[in-house]
């Protein structure tokens, strides 16, 4: 029996990734995110193990599950709200976003954490780039590849669309 492998890690995802997916060459439209998502699933794909993942800067892992993420494509501005857990603090984090063509026929999902008038925070120069697996009007997957301690590993986030309604 293989013991459990207990990976502690700060995911940061610069715009250097280099993540290969396998979603389609078509260009992605910002008119499919509109709305309001929710994150309803994440996994870590990988060697056998227990993966805990600080990602974004912001929160563990877990504590995305159910978060909510608004995406304005005329100015390509949202936001993501955590919620309050018994291991999670609640937030809410305003970001700027965009599509990236990565050069290999696929497409990341980019963005940077902003303040209220939309600059990026002092603190926080770095952006992160999650690779688009899977892009409809109503689901979003997304893949952060990493690495711990030479371990590769991949956090997978799956979005639903939740409403067409766009409220900062």
């Amino acid at each position: 029996m293989r013991s459990i492998l207990s990976i502690l890690c700060i995911l940061v995802i610069f715009s250097c990734s280099g993540a290969k997916s396998t979603t389609t060459a078509n260009k992605p439209n910002k008119r499919n995110l509109k709305g309001t998502w929710e994150v309803t699933n994440i996994r870590f794909v990988g060697e056998e193990g227990l993966y805990k993942a600080m990602l974004f800067d912001s929160a563990d892992s877990a504590c995305f599950k159910n978060s909510e993420w608004v995406f304005i494509p005329n100015n390509a501005t949202g936001k993501f709200t955590l919620n309050q857990t018994s291991n999670c603090k609640a937030m809410t984090q305003r970001i700027i976003w965009s599509f990236f063509e990565s050069g290999d026929s696929t497409y990341d999902f980019q963005f940077k954490l902003v303040d209220e008038k939309n600059k990026p925070l002092a603190d926080k120069k770095t952006g992160y780039r999650l690779k688009i697996t899977e892009l409809t009007n109503s689901e979003m997957e997304t893949r952060l590849k990493t690495t711990y301690q030479g371990q590769a590993f991949d956090v997978v986030l799956k979005f639903q669309k939740t409403s067409d309604d766009i409220n900062l």
